[in-house]
This record gives C-alpha cells, structure tokens and sequence, in this order.
C-alpha cells in the first residue's frame, strides 16, 4: 500500500530536474502564461450594415437567398407608362430655343442628298481681305456646324442608319479646312502685326504707351518753314518780302 502511495505522488509530482525549465525558454513561458487584453479600435456600434461584396444577392431563384437587411417600401400604386399615343401630353416647346442649332431645319437628320450639297472651303487669299469681326463670326458658324455634324452621326450610330457616313465626312472635311484656313490667316496677321510692333519701338512719331494718339508726327513751325530756303534760289536779304 505504501509503494503505491509513493508511486502515486511520484506520477502527480515530478522530481525537480524533471520540471526544471532552461533559461533561454524563461521569457516564452512567461508570456504565455499570462493573459493578454485587447480591445477593439472603436467601441461605437456600427450605424450602417457591413459591405456586401456580392453583386447577386437576393437575385437567385433557386437558393431564394434574400437580402441581409431590410427594406422600407411604401405601399403606393406604382405609375404605368400610356402607350397610346393620342393620350399622351403636349409639351410646349420654344421655337427659338438654342438647341434647335444641333439641327438643320429643326430635322433629327438630313436627307444624304441635302447633306452632300454644299460648297467649297475658304481659301486663305480670300480670308485675308475679311475683317476680324467677320472671320470670328465664320469661325464660330464653323464649330456650330459641325456641332450639328456630329449630332446627326450619333443618332446614325444609335438607330442604325446605315446611310448618310460618307456625305457627313465630307461636309465635315470641308468645314475643317475653312477653320484651318481662318487660323492661317490670323496668324499671318500677327507675325505682320509683331514686325511692325518691333519697329514702332525705334519709331519716335508712334506712340505705344496707350494713351493719346497712336502716330504723332513732327510739328514744324511757321518760323522753321520761313527759314527753309530751296537749294537753288539765292540768299534773300533781310526784310525783303516773298511773294
């Protein structure tokens, strides 16, 4: 009964060299034994729902998996579209609005054969006898039509045409040339306007400093006029009236 005893105790308490524990392993015991405390970073209770990263849920029909929260509806008859034609309502349209400019002759599109039949582009020898007012205005006509241009060559793309490309681009060509035209001529004006900028500085009758008038010649008096005398007439004395 005593060796039992003692072998009993033996197994529920290992000799000391058995529990000895190095001293390198010390510090690894140490923080497992202990507890560690965390907390979350915010302790606030979430006020939205948590993202749902799947784009199909509540969409199956064969799971029936429905949405994770809860929708609010009203229970208010929803509209129905009129589909006929003689019900629907007039809108009053302004027949000076601006945006009848997208469209020629208040037409969603051009017959091919009204779309072909234009002129030629500007060239820039005719250009160069226009105005600055006039070539501005050409120049914005220019950007408005082919505003127009590109409107109608959407609403082939979205019905389907199939007509009416090829006489566009050609229109379009032509207005692109004119533009291209008209800045050529603005430019030469401006390298023209520069020079003559560059000389004005040497110039002591051009005045450049915005006030008063630009070209102010020289003012010879009466008495320096009297005092030129032709090189081939003879010295005249003094007192003697000219006649």
């Amino acid at each position: 009964m005593a060796c039992s005893t003692s072998a009993a105790k033996g197994l529920l308490h290992p000799p000391a060299l058995t529990r000895a524990v190095p001293d390198f392993l010390a510090p690894c015991l140490l923080r497992s034994r202990g507890a560690s405390q965390t907390s979350n970073f915010s302790t606030s209770p979430r006020s939205s729902y948590p993202r749902d990263n799947n784009p199909n849920r509540g969409v199956s029909p064969l799971r029936r998996t429905g949405l994770r929260r809860k929708l609010s509806v009203s229970d208010l008859p929803l509209p129905k579209p009129v589909l006929n034609p003689k019900k629907h309502s007039k809108v009053a349209v302004d027949e000076d609005h601006g945006l009848w400019g997208f469209f020629k002759d208040k037409k969603l599109l051009m017959k091919p054969e009204d779309e072909h039949s234009h002129g030629r582009a500007w060239t820039v020898e005719e250009l160069r006898k226009k105005s600055w007012e006039d070539m501005h205005k050409l120049y914005w006509v220019c950007v408005k039509e082919r505003n127009r241009l590109k409107t109608s060559d959407r609403e082939r793309e979205r019905i389907q045409a199939g007509y009416g490309g090829a006489e566009s681009k050609d229109r379009d060509e032509v207005v692109r040339r004119t533009m291209q035209a008209i800045k050529h001529a603005l430019t030469e004006r401006w390298y023209a306007w520069e020079h003559a900028r560059k000389l004005a500085l040497d110039d002591t009758t051009v005045n450049l400093n915005g006030r008063g008038p630009a070209y102010e010649p020289y003012k010879q008096t009466l008495a320096e006029e009297e005092a030129q005398i032709a090189p081939d007439s003879p010295p005249v004395a003094p007192g003697t009236k000219i006649l």
